[in-house]
């Protein structure tokens, strides 16, 4: 999926580089909207990946962020697209938490065999990624959400915008995370460079 997206957004050209301009005319020529989903998607791909760990669902959820987007662009109005559409992200990210339910009961969950790789595997194969996640899980919930749009990409004036909050409460929650981080860090004995 990754190397893909890549592929597209090289290959997209804006004429005249504003992302709201292009919105604008996507109301009426769908191929501007390509052009966005070309330049973003790999982000959002990014960033739903890191909050919900699952290829599958964070694609579906990249693909459900699109779609929310071009339904949605007659609300944009004047706000800048790039934060809009990571508030967008955000809530479908939210959506998949909330809607994650067992699909049978614990007392069968020794019945159902996964044919994925084993546990072993995946700790091995993730073994970095599951150890920023875990560090991430022990923030605050704002503060992890502002971390991960961080690590998204955007900047603290979209990350205001994304969630709905002053560029002043951004920056106190990306202090505080990096400060916990850097206790969490020492405390495993992991040493800063």
């Amino acid at each position: 999926m990754e190397a893909l997206l890549r592929n597209q957004v090289s290959s997209a050209t804006f004429e005249d580089g504003s992302d709201n301009a292009l919105a604008v005319r996507a109301l009426h020529d769908p191929e501007a909207f390509t052009l966005l989903y070309r330049s973003y998607a790999l982000d959002v791909y990014r960033y739903c990946y890191r909050r919900l760990e699952d290829r599958d669902s964070a694609e579906d959820a990249t693909s459900q962020t699109f779609v929310n987007a071009y339904a949605g662009l007659r609300r944009l109005g004047h706000k800048p697209f790039r934060p809009w559409l990571f508030a967008i992200a955000h809530n479908v990210v939210v959506d998949v938490h909330r809607h994650r339910r067992p699909c049978f009961s614990l007392d069968e969950a020794d019945i159902h065999e996964s044919s994925g790789p084993s546990p072993e595997m995946l700790a091995i194969d993730h073994e970095e990624r599951d150890g920023m996640q875990q560090l991430l899980r022990q923030l605050s919930k704002r503060d992890r959400e502002v971390v991960e749009l961080r690590l998204a990409g955007l900047t603290g004036r979209e990350i205001a915008q994304a969630l709905g909050c002053s560029g002043e409460a951004v920056r106190a929650a990306q202090y505080r995370a990096m400060r916990d981080l850097r206790k969490l860090l020492n405390t495993e004995g992991i040493v800063e460079r």
